[in-house]
């Protein structure tokens, strides 16, 4: 089950269409496709290019098509409009929207699509969790939750970049704990991080690695609580991002940070990574899982 939206005028050239995408991030383009994959966020989409004899599934003469699939976090749907207006604007497309609550013939907005995307995607939930195959486990936050992991996500690139190499931005990814779905961060070794708040961090220690008894360094990573640190990163806290977060001085952190990171015990807590797609809106999710 997917949104699918058709270009229909004006025609452009295959190597219009590629030369387009091959110019733009996250693209990876074949013959007649264009992948988009986001690897900080995790969003992905299709673009297809029409030759000249093909029409859509409704007869439809289009230049190119755009498909994203249903049953996905919002957000999706998010980065989504931002690509799909560029791509609109760059060659001055009208559209072709044959979903029930698209925006039919003509002109596209990012308000019209959303609309259609958003009901089309809940459809999806309601397939997919009513019908006669649901899921065995479901994973799922916050709509606002997600917009704000997302937010952080999509602007790491220039926020690192805006820091240089005196500070790590870390991606926040999702993971399931005790069959519940937690935010995660990196902060390798308490080095100078923008450390965002998320429910866990994952430590790995090598410099601050604990000694054995022969006084050799034993490399090992935990999953520690946020909560467990909170007290010490408190004084860094900043509000400037769509995350609370802290961010720590450079080119090193201050001593007692790095002694409480020296001194942690193993937490013993397990955890399997959970793609971005599998992770779905909370309020969606309850309207079709609650009797």
């Amino acid at each position: 089950m997917s949104y699918d939206l058709y270009f229909t005028d004006p025609r452009i050239s295959k190597e219009e269409f590629q030369t387009y995408f091959r110019g733009r991030p996250n693209y990876e383009m074949s013959d007649l496709q264009a992948v988009y994959q986001n690897e900080d966020t995790g969003v992905y989409f299709i673009f297809n290019y029409a030759e000249d004899e093909e029409k859509d599934s409704e007869g439809t003469d289009s230049v190119a098509s755009f498909t994203l699939n249903y049953y996905r976090p919002h957000i999706f749907g998010l980065e989504a409009a931002d690509e799909l207006a560029a791509f609109i604007d760059s060659f001055g497309f009208e559209i072709h929207d044959p979903q029930n609550d698209g925006m039919v013939d003509g002109a596209f907005s990012k308000e019209g699509f959303l609309k259609g995307w958003n009901a089309g995607n809940e459809f999806g939930y309601s397939s997919f969790l009513r019908g006669e195959n649901p899921p065995e486990r479901v994973f799922a936050l916050p709509g606002e939750r997600l917009e704000s992991i997302w937010r952080w996500n999509r602007a790491k690139a220039a926020v690192q970049e805006s820091f240089g190499e005196d500070i790590f931005v870390p991606k926040v990814f999702f993971m399931a704990v005790s069959d519940q779905v937690v935010s995660v961060a990196v902060w390798p070794d308490a080095i100078s991080e923008l450390i965002p708040e998320v429910d866990f961090l994952f430590i790995g220690r090598d410099e601050l690695a604990p000694k054995s008894f022969l006084g050799v360094r034993k490399k090992d990573e935990m999953l520690v609580p946020f909560s467990q640190l909170a007290t010490d990163l408190a004084p860094y806290a900043t509000s400037e991002y769509s995350l609370p977060a802290y961010k720590l001085p450079a080119p090193e952190v201050p001593e007692n940070i790095r002694d409480g990171i020296r001194n942690l015990r193993p937490t013993g807590i397990d955890g399997e990574g959970i793609p971005i797609d599998q992770v779905l809106n909370e309020e969606i999710v309850a309207k079709f899982t609650n009797h």
